[in-house]
């Protein structure tokens, strides 16, 4: 029930084998290094495909995550620890190599299991924005669906939060300047999602034909949203992020446009129709700066597919609706208000009262039951590993989504691609 979705690659990684030499291994050790292992390889398997259910990754990544505890935490067995734990003292035995984004093929290593940690959040965080395409590209998508997707979204900007606010602060080292490690790339990941899960909740707020006002004030937090998430990107060098600043500007003018249409329409609404006038003027000058964006953001060569997106049916209903409202605002001051255009903009609603996402929070799961002070103490004779040369790795094999080719029959002509 909104419209196309720029996606990013996955990360891609190195096997990771989780082998030490330790002098005194028991079973539970054993256990430990053969369940860690086989762990992370089922959980990097299964985000490789947007079509599996959240059902089978939430519970696979939750359990890496519990496998990997005792190394980014201390295992304390006093019940008086309150907060946060300590640091665990086996953060530094491991070296985990992950490529980056916006960075191209090349691995970038670092000793240190909180960077694990993150990078692998990072990846289920973008599997569960693609699943939310995945599920919105279907033919005919339903109520329940859709509620689906605006779920999806709002989990994927609580891991995108979680991980700036409890793993980057732990790092070892600061993360290299436009990895998905930095702050900004994590801030544009968090309002992206949002503002694509107030799609759906514009989508269906313009379905069931509430009050033009908060259309309209949903419509303008969702701009604010993209063009932030546009704004925290603008640093990095063109090559490498002009296609999603493209793709979160046409987004921005978009719903820039819709805010203004509904802004029109409720003052109409209440006899100001030269304002009126004037905020339908507006909203024609935002659709006319989208559909130049999106014709640069097809042109674009980046990660994400090319696509045309002034050719989805949202992009087609929009431009009509406008001039369908602006015909009628004029037509009516002809023959009735005779009122002068103003100059100035209307100013739009800042705040909208209902409707506004707020992500979904996560919480990083207690340790596995195979942690124990004993486990942890001989672990801590471990020699910790060299660091490996670096090297480029081929992208992820993800598998393929469906895309629906048909028109939706809802008003709003919303699909998510």
């Amino acid at each position: 029930m909104a419209h196309w979705f720029h996606r990013n690659n996955l990360k891609a990684t190195t096997t990771q084998k989780f082998e030490f030499k330790i002098s005194n291994p028991t079973d539970a050790t054993r256990k430990l290094c053969s369940d860690l292992k086989l762990s992370r390889h089922r959980l990097l398997d299964l985000i490789r495909n947007a079509n599996n259910t959240s059902d089978s990754i939430e519970p696979a990544f939750l359990s890496y995550l519990s496998l990997l505890y005792g190394f980014i935490w201390e295992i304390n067995t006093s019940e008086e620890h309150v907060g946060r734990p300590n640091l665990s003292k086996l953060r530094n035995i491991l070296v985990f190599k992950w490529t980056h984004t916006l960075l191209g093929t090349h691995t970038f290593s670092s000793a240190d299991s909180v960077y694990e940690a993150a990078n692998i959040s990072v990846n289920v965080g973008l599997w569960y924005m693609k699943h939310a395409a995945m599920i919105a590209a279907k033919d005919d998508i339903t109520m329940d669906e859709a509620k689906n997707v605006h779920s999806m979204l709002r989990r994927a900007a609580g891991i995108f939060t979680f991980v700036q606010t409890e793993f980057l602060p732990q790092l070892a080292n600061p993360p290299p300047l436009g990895s998905d490690l930095d702050p900004r790339l994590i801030n544009a990941y968090v309002n992206q999602c949002t503002a694509e899960a107030q799609e759906v909740t514009v989508a269906r707020a313009m379905e069931l034909k509430h009050n033009a006002s908060l259309i309209s004030a949903l419509a303008n937090e969702t701009s604010k949203l993209f063009l932030d998430a546009a704004n925290t990107l603008r640093p990095f060098k063109p090559e490498i992020s002009t296609q999603w600043i493209k793709y979160l500007e046409l987004k921005a003018a978009f719903y820039q446009s819709y805010a203004y249409n509904y802004c029109g329409a409720n003052l109409l609404g209440m006899d100001k129709c030269g304002e009126a006038i004037r905020a339908l003027q507006e909203s024609d000058s935002c659709l006319k700066k989208a559909k130049v964006l999106c014709q640069e953001y097809g042109k674009t060569n980046g990660p994400a597919p090319r696509v045309k997106p002034d050719q989805h049916t949202v992009f087609k209903r929009l431009a009509p609706t406008v001039k369908l409202t602006l015909d009628k605002c004029n037509r009516e001051n002809g023959l009735i208000y005779h009122h002068t255009i103003p100059g100035e903009i209307p100013s739009l609603d800042t705040k909208a009262t209902f409707g506004l996402v707020s992500p979904i929070d996560f919480q990083m799961p207690s340790p596995n039951s195979i942690w124990n002070l004993g486990v942890y103490k001989i672990l801590l004779g471990i020699t910790p590993a060299k660091t490996e040369k670096e090297q480029d790795l081929p992208p992820v094999k993800e598998e393929t989504i469906h895309q629906s080719s048909k028109e939706p029959k809802n008003e709003s002509g919303c699909v998510l691609q």
